[in-house]
């Protein structure tokens, strides 16, 4: 929340202003370079391979999701490596700002509505009359973290209504829950005998002081040398903030612990995990699941709010153990098991001494996939759905990102992150030549280096409409609403709110 401290361009009202006017500021330029990249790449968006008159008719693949990066860069693959009509469909809260119904690899754009309230259902019918009216083959759901359910009851409502013509990539509705929630899923984790790290549900202040130790005669907070962290079980994204508050507080005493504690409204309608802290580096992963069977898997560096991505090399041997963890579990599902399945890891150790502890599960599509965007061999790996059951697989191999792996971020985010707030701190005397040049100078490499994840010179639009439509329009919704928000991601279209 805002205080008296805060710099003015973080309060509300001139955050909100500022940015919608770097956005102007910025429009000719993003104007000029899509009107170049429309003239000089739109050959690039005819490449097709002649995959599916081998295979037979073309088939109609549905993507849900493209105003996110990870939807897009799916729907890009399948429209670029094969010969498939790719439609797409998703929500959009302003009639015609989502950035991925402007895409070149869309041949048609269906809007929804967010799932939410007493809107779940017309959401849930809603796509299956899309499936329906366009005989889609295939549905590649890129869920968001609160669209996740409602596409896995789709998901067996579709199979039972279309039969064996339909296929998708999206996981049944009970199998989302037990790996999205985070209690849930330790359970599941440590009846495949996997290690996990101690993990409580706590529906009371009273569960979490008895396991910290608090309520010991002598007060002292317990615990021994273990430091714990406690994170919401559902999604909460005024609690996320806090979830890397080492428990219990070093200051204070048991009695600065338990105010804490009673300031999240702990409860049974409002569960938190209580999970035993890792002090090693975080890392993430995205997979490709067909029936139970790894079909393409990337890992790299993680972060609380990622927004670049590094992949890690395929024959690391950290990568190597996340595959094994991730293979482990698709395995125990089995024939019945395909959709996009990501996991989060905290490490404990280096090489092949170091343990691996998951501590939470995205069972739907991760930014990550954006690692794959030159990788011709994931487009065909969606297409593997189409073998028959019971058909050995054709290939056993893993599919990973093509080499050299490019490294990927969002200019918007790094405009604001590395220049525009470092140079407004140091004008308000809140900040240092030190922090601004640091920051040009991770700009400048990421300018010079990487790849922003939105935009491609053969598909200019949906980079044009992010920047100059979708978020000033949030921005000013913000604004004129009052909602407060501490954050965005860029890549998943994401506001936070306080």
């Amino acid at each position: 929340m805002e205080g008296t401290s805060t710099p003015f361009f973080y309060r509300h009202g001139p955050k909100n202003v500022l940015l919608v006017v770097l956005s102007l500021l910025c429009l000719p330029l993003s104007l000029t370079l899509t009107a170049i990249a429309l003239l000089v790449g739109g050959r690039q968006s005819s490449q097709r391979s002649t995959d599916a008159a081998v295979r037979g008719r073309r088939k109609t693949i549905l993507v849900t999701g493209v105003s996110m990066t990870k939807g897009l860069t799916i729907a890009r693959l399948l429209a670029q490596h094969t010969s498939h009509r790719v439609i797409a469909a998703d929500t959009e809260t302003v009639p015609y700002t989502s950035p991925g119904r402007y895409s070149r690899a869309i041949a048609k754009f269906f809007a929804i509505e967010t799932p939410v309230n007493n809107k779940k259902g017309h959401y849930v019918q809603t796509l299956l009359g899309i499936l329906r009216s366009e005989k889609v083959n295939l549905w590649i759901s890129c869920s968001s973290v609160t669209d996740a359910i409602e596409d896995g009851e789709v998901m067996k409502t579709a199979q039972e209504m279309l039969g064996s013509s339909f296929q998708a990539v999206q996981f049944e509705r009970d199998v989302v829950a037990k790996l999205h929630e985070k209690d849930l899923l330790m359970d599941y984790i440590r009846d495949l005998g996997l290690v996990i790290p101690e993990s409580h549900r706590c529906t009371s202040v009273g569960q979490v002081e008895q396991l910290l130790g608090l309520s010991t005669r002598d007060g002292s907070g317990g615990g021994g040398e273990k430091r714990f962290i406690l994170k919401p079980i559902g999604v909460d994204d005024k609690a996320r903030a806090q979830m890397m508050t080492l428990l219990p507080l070093v200051h204070g005493g048991p009695a600065a612990t338990s105010s804490y504690l009673k300031s999240l409204a702990i409860s049974p309608e409002r569960p938190f995990q209580l999970q035993q802290f890792i002090n090693g580096p975080e890392y993430c992963t995205h997979s490709l699941v067909v029936r139970g069977r790894v079909k393409a898997f990337v890992s790299c560096p993680s972060s609380d709010l990622l927004m670049h991505y590094q992949a890690l090399p395929p024959t690391a041997t950290l990568n190597q153990k996340m595959l094994q963890f991730t293979q482990r579990v698709c395995e125990h599902e089995g024939e019945t098991f395909s959709g996009h399945l990501s996991f989060d890891f905290l490490v404990d150790g280096t090489g092949e001494d170091a343990t691996l502890y998951p501590i939470e599960c995205n069972p739907r599509a991760h930014t990550a996939v954006v690692l794959f965007r030159d990788s011709p061999a994931m487009a065909h790996a969606y297409l593997s759905v189409f073998d028959e059951d019971g058909d050995p697989p054709k290939s056993s191999t893993v599919s990973t990102p093509a080499a050299p792996v490019d490294d990927y971020y969002w200019i918007g985010h790094d405009l604001v992150t590395f220049l525009l707030s470092p140079v407004l701190a140091l004008l308000c005397g809140a900040g240092s030549f030190s922090a601004v040049h640091k920051g040009l100078k991770t700009f400048g490499s990421h300018l010079l280096y990487w790849r922003d994840g939105t935009f491609a010179i053969w598909d200019p639009l949906p980079f044009l409409v992010l920047y100059h439509v979708y978020w000033p329009i949030r921005f000013g919704q913000s604004l004129f609403s009052g909602q407060q928000w501490s954050r965005i991601n860029v890549s998943t279209t994401k506001m936070f709110e306080c």
